[in-house]
């Protein structure tokens, strides 16, 4: 009977090419040539009588019996990883190529505190950043293609583990010659009345609403989706409606009189922003300095960064 013990380095190579879509680019990314990334892909195919790629000119797409196996490699890739730097000097943990997820408020306001500990306790560390909705980072982190994420909302998963890193406030913004202007509260259902502008769906922000709008018994029904913070904040600015934004956003179009901010009367609409990884890396040296950094900045009181505090209603 042949063996059909899987192969580690075909795993790896198989891994790249679905990462990077290219037979070369893989080769670059391994620092190989590609024939030897033809050779592992073929003697991984005819080891176990599939075929794993539908070759397309210069590109390559899964077939189905690949996309099958993508999650798998992507999650041995990663674990393997992780191993190897457990064994590198008694685990302690110097460098390396950290890769982050974050949602767009987080990345803009409550990552750099910890990207700057980081970079000071590890200065070989290596950052790559991709933005994304929250619910994209969940993804991504369940699915190994990220080290750590960093959004603004907690939702049960059974793969991932959420830590908290701070909280960020929520005001409801409006332009200055909006008749609340000259308001500093709103109650929640007041929102009911105006032209609402939410994030698209799957944000945090947007999550957040729903949820407190629907227990005063109002409905989160918006005038305009937007999926940029910038474009909500110009659309409010021009008197197309009104919005309920992080405060840290916010900030500097409020000091500098271009929008109002507002406090909710009623409730406390704060979210929390979490640090999350994959369960079954949360012994990995790397994801353990990041934890350790972040649990460092919640013991001095770091709860949010200045901008997130300065904000003053209109």
């Amino acid at each position: 009977m042949p063996d059909m013990t899987i192969n580690l380095g075909q795993i790896r190579v198989f891994e790249a090419v679905t990462r990077t879509g290219s037979f070369a680019q893989a080769a670059e990314r391994l620092g190989v040539t590609p024939p030897a990334v033809s050779l592992q892909i073929r003697q991984l195919e005819e080891a176990y009588g599939v075929r794993l790629f539908e070759r397309l000119r210069k590109r390559v797409r899964l077939t189905s019996v690949g996309e099958e196996l993508a999650p798998y490699a992507q999650r041995i890739v990663a674990l393997a990883g992780d191993a190897e730097r457990a064994l590198e000097a008694t685990r302690s943990f110097a460098g390396g190529r950290l890769r982050i997820v974050a949602s767009a408020t987080a990345a803009a306001y409550y990552l750099p505190p910890l990207l700057t500990r980081v970079r000071q306790r590890y200065p070989d560390i290596r950052v790559h950043l991709d933005v994304a909705n929250s619910q994209r980072v969940r993804e991504r982190i369940a699915t190994l293609e990220g080290d750590v994420g960093v959004l603004g909302v907690e939702t049960a998963h059974p793969d991932l583990v959420f830590e908290r890193l701070a909280e960020d406030p929520l005001v409801v913004v409006v332009a200055p010659g909006h008749p609340w202007g000259r308001r500093r509260r709103v109650a929640l259902a007041e929102l009911a009345s105006q032209p609402l502008i939410l994030r698209e769906p799957g944000s945090a922000s947007r999550q957040l609403v729903e949820r407190r709008l629907h227990r005063v018994g109002a409905r989160a029904d918006p005038s305009m989706e937007i999926a940029s913070n910038e474009v909500i904040k110009r659309a409010v600015e021009m008197g197309n409606g009104v919005s309920l934004m992080s405060a840290a956003i916010v900030r500097r179009e409020v000091d500098a009189g271009q929008l109002r901010a507002l406090t909710v009367s009623d409730d406390r609409l704060v979210r929390t922003i979490h640090l999350v990884y994959h369960r079954e890396r949360q012994d990995s040296p790397m994801i353990h300095a990041i934890r350790q950094v972040a649990r460092s900045l919640r013991r001095e009181g770091r709860r949010a960064p200045r901008e997130a505090r300065r904000v003053r209603s209109g």
